[in-house]
């Protein structure tokens, strides 16, 4: 027999970078992304339907989606941006609404009957 000494152990494998697709914790930054997408939902209800009740939470959801691409966790930041702006429009408009049914009802022209 030979005195051939074993060969060296592998190198210990380092770990993969963060975000790789496949990989725990990848799902971080499309979680984060969804902040976008709803913040431009809830911004398109409160101009629909909803009024102040979803233009409040787009304009805090799209915040936090604008800080979270800030961070750089998300992508689609612009999408909360919409958001934010639809959502400002939606309370501007919810309290010109307001105001004008307080006006109609002060004044008795509101009359549907």
């Amino acid at each position: 027999m030979s005195d051939v000494p074993p060969p060296p152990p592998p190198p210990p494998a380092s770990p993969p970078p963060p975000g790789m697709p496949g990989m725990p914790g990848a799902g971080a930054s499309e979680e984060k992304n969804n902040l976008g997408t709803i913040a431009l939902v809830l911004g398109i209800l409160g101009l629909v339907c909803c009024g102040i009740f979803t233009a409040i939470p787009a304009i805090i959801v799209g915040k936090k989606s604008q800080e979270a691409e800030a961070q750089g966790l998300a992508t689609n930041g612009n999408l909360g941006k919409i958001g934010v702006i639809l959502g400002w429009i939606g309370v501007a408009l919810s309290i010109v609404a307001i105001i004008l049914n307080g006006i109609l009802l002060a004044t008795g022209s509101w009359d549907y009957f």
